[in-house]
């Protein structure tokens, strides 16, 4: 009998259906696991469900009766791949989930930081408050029209181009940073005229080692003093010190993020140091997380399980042939 472990149920709603496999198993669901904890939780595990819990070789070496992992995410990031690949641990994950859910969010961020209705809505309850007084006309914060900018992608995967038809039904001229020279025409360009001509920059590759640190401070130093940043990707794409010290000497005109370099999110991270910055939204990694996109996650990471026994299955029939 397989023995299934969720190590962080609190990353999918309560209120997500969750399909039950059709296979002889136990599953055990925990809240959250402290890295602590994941030897201990996983180790009659044979199959281990991660959210966001890191899965590493130093653990992975302790579980020996692991033989497959399902992350119930897009990013491979949090689990040592290449030690999986020589202890033959299957690695699955869910790509292109939450295009559309993530699109969304970034969209929704681009209109907020260009349009400044949060702006407008403090500044209501700042006067309801009496912090600050009425006004026969409020212009009190520049707002600009969204059709027209031109938007910069990093990424080309099933998120970034589902920012793209969103993008451009509202108007917005639509380039990509094209890292590998592996696409041709006037939408692909070099990152140094692409940053320079964008009014607003979007983050939608995965992390790497050829990713990590792709945006510093020279690259925010070419910028427009308007432009804008937006990351739902994963915070280690953007140098986030250079972010924050471009965003203080107004390089940049606003930076809206839905991840940090280190998660989850701690009091001592310095971007809460600036948290009260006029032009800073600051989400908690949640544009993935429509209750949409959460059950086509789920649904598709039990699959991914469902597969894996399947597969298995075949392959020792065929042995024994």
């Amino acid at each position: 009998m397989e023995h299934i472990v969720f190590l962080d149920h609190e990353g999918i709603s309560h209120s997500i259906k969750k399909m039950v496999p059709d296979f002889p198993h136990s599953w055990t669901d925990y809240e959250y696991t402290a890295p602590e904890l994941i030897v201990e939780r996983l180790k009659d595990a044979t199959i281990a469900m991660t959210c966001s819990v890191p899965l590493r070789k130093a653990q992975l070496e302790q579980l020996p009766k692991l033989r497959m992992i399902s992350m119930a995410l897009t990013g491979m990031d949090i689990v040592d791949v290449d030690y999986c690949k020589e202890r033959g641990i299957d690695v699955r994950n869910v790509p292109g989930y939450a295009e559309n859910t993530v699109a969304e969010h970034t969209l929704a961020m681009i209109f907020d930081l260009v349009r400044k209705t949060g702006h407008y809505h403090r500044l209501m309850q700042d006067i309801n408050a009496g912090r600050a007084p009425l006004q026969n006309l409020y212009l009190n914060h520049r707002i600009r029209d969204v059709q027209g900018l031109n938007l910069a992608i990093i990424g080309h995967g099933p998120i970034a181009r589902r920012l793209e038809v969103l993008a451009q039904a509202v108007g917005m001229k639509v380039a990509f940073h094209d890292r590998f020279g592996k696409y041709q025409g006037e939408q692909y360009q070099a990152l140094e005229p692409l940053l320079q001509q964008c009014d607003v920059l979007a983050i939608c590759c995965p992390l790497t080692d050829e990713t990590r640190d792709l945006i510093r401070a020279e690259h925010l130093k070419m910028m427009k003093s308007d432009a804008v940043v937006v990351n739902t990707a994963r915070g280690g794409i953007i140098n986030e010190a250079d972010l924050i010290q471009a965003l203080l000497d107004e390089q940049i005109a606003g930076v809206a993020l839905d991840v940090v370099e280190h998660e989850p999110i701690q009091l001592d991270n310095p971007i809460l140091h600036v948290v009260e910055h006029p032009n800073l939204i600051l989400n908690p990694h949640v544009a993935w997380s429509s209750e949409n996109a959460m059950q086509g996650l789920m649904d598709r990471a039990i699959q991914n399980i469902q597969d894996f026994i399947q597969e298995e299955k075949i392959q020792k029939k065929s042995g024994a042939a």
